[in-house]
């Protein structure tokens, strides 16, 4: 049962068909031998196998005469059959022979150039086949084979033999065979748009508002289904556009109370209270205007552009140096060429670096030496931000791109920065993946396809949708 589980729809449907197929051969085989074994079936009848010895043992002398040959499966029918004795006859009336005619059957031998086929039974042992006669067409012509005396075998095993050969072999099997092969095509052919769908659903997402999945072409009865799919796609949409509502406008009313409350504290003295109280403030202003920011970056179409991504990550860096000094850090920046060339929205992308270099200074500890490297790798144009701080705890490394996570909970921050950053990446077609560095310490790759690249889809956690 949890073999069948595991079938796809075009494998069951196949399965069920082929079974059908079998299961209507069986029974008409079956249905057949009954037929048959209403008649008197309870002798025995000669092995009607002895035909293709006895033609194999017969061929042509030069001068056009029929000649017996003593072969090796012709000696070996007559010792297990000493009654044996066969006719084989051509159209000019030359014949060759073995062995004594049983007497029920010496008159029909003699006529038998006038019968065409003969099935002849002795009065005195109806139950058994005293002889047969054929007509049949050979490598020698057409021939006239007349037999006696051979193996016996059960009437109903003949019976059975006979569906089997003239049945099943030349009809059901070439059909099931055949069926094998054209009902998978078939149903694949039939399913065929229902695929289309099933790889439109991979991009699936919840940030892909407006996707749905198309119902035209689809079987009536996966329709539905499809229907309720994108159904409750829209109910997705609808319940993610009311949160981020919300989310918004939670942000904008947050910077009023924010501003009284920096406003009032200014009013006070100095002191440690004062010092904790505007690092809170400090922090729920970086708050609101970090949802402000994941939001407009949600809601604003990006205007994509070719640019130089070694350019603007030089001047973006070249913009903090004074504010990682300041903190007490150093940072680096590393490119072997002068020029990556990139599609995507110059705000967004200094966006990154800025993010990432602002993470680095908040939770790399003291006096850091932050590597910015960029370099190119099989089509694409990696960002690699690498600290020499205390690192991601590995089960932290999966997390750190969700919203509000943060794994040092006393750490300042929002913990929307690297949510941005894996935002902004997949919206330019690229992903944002955790690496550990060659030191210890924390390392960040934002890959990005290169211009004119084709671009593989990925989802929430940079796995690749479509290659």
């Amino acid at each position: 049962m949890s073999y069948l589980t595991n079938l796809s729809i075009t494998q069951r449907i196949s399965f069920a068909l082929v079974g059908t197929l079998l299961a209507v051969a069986v029974a008409s085989g079956l249905l057949t031998l009954t037929n048959f074994l209403q008649w008197d079936l309870s002798g025995s009848v000669m092995d009607q196998r002895i035909d293709g010895v006895i033609l194999a043992a017969v061929s042509r002398a030069p001068d056009g005469h029929l000649v017996l040959q003593r072969t090796p499966q012709l000696e070996s029918l007559e010792r297990t059959s000493p009654g044996l004795w066969f006719v084989v006859r051509d159209q000019g009336g030359d014949q060759v022979s073995t062995g004594r005619v049983s007497a029920p059957c010496t008159s029909a031998v003699a006529t038998m150039s006038r019968i065409y086929g003969a099935d002849i039974t002795d009065i005195n042992e109806h139950d058994n086949l005293s002889c047969k006669i054929k007509t049949m067409r050979t490598e020698l012509g057409e021939v006239q084979i007349a037999y006696g005396g051979g193996p016996l075998m059960r009437a109903w095993e003949g019976a059975s033999l006979a569906v089997l050969r003239y049945l099943e072999l030349p009809f059901f099997l070439p059909l099931l065979l055949i069926n094998i092969v054209t009902i998978p095509i078939v149903v694949a052919l039939a399913l065929r748009r229902l695929k289309d769908v099933v790889q439109l659903a991979r991009y699936v997402d919840i940030d892909r508002r407006g996707l749905r999945l198309p119902v035209d072409g689809l079987p009536r009865d996966i329709a539905p289904l499809v229907h309720a799919f994108n159904a409750a796609l829209e109910r997705l949409d609808a319940g993610r556009t009311q949160q981020d509502r919300f989310i918004a406008n939670a942000a904008h009313e947050l910077r009023t109370p924010v501003a009284i409350i920096r406003a009032r504290l200014d009013a006070l003295e100095n002191g440690p209270l004062k010092v904790k109280l505007e690092q809170d403030v400090a922090r729920l202003g970086e708050l609101s205007d970090a949802l402000l920011d994941l939001q407009a970056l949600k809601s604003t179409a990006l205007r994509m552009e070719p640019l130089n991504l070694v350019a603007l990550v030089r001047e973006t860096l070249g913009d903090l140096v004074p504010v990682v000094l300041s903190a007490g850090h150093d940072v680096e920046f590393i490119c072997d060429s002068e020029q990556f060339d990139v599609s995507g929205d110059a705000a967004s992308l200094r966006r990154i670096v800025v993010n990432l270099v602002q993470n680095a200074i908040r939770h790399g500890g003291e006096a850091t030496m932050l590597t910015v490297t960029v370099k190119a790798e099989a089509g694409y144009v990696l960002m690699e931000f690498a600290d020499t701080g205390p690192g991601i705890p590995p089960a932290w490394r999966d997390q750190v791109f969700e919203s509000f996570s943060r794994y040092a909970r006393h750490g300042s921050g929002a913990g929307l920065g690297l949510s941005i950053v894996r935002e902004i990446a997949i919206m330019h077609g690229g992903r944002a993946t955790y690496f550990e560095p060659p030191k210890h310490g924390t390392g960040i790759r934002v890959s990005l396809p290169r211009a004119g690249a084709s671009k593989d889809v990925f989802d929430r956690h940079g796995n690749a949708l479509l290659q």
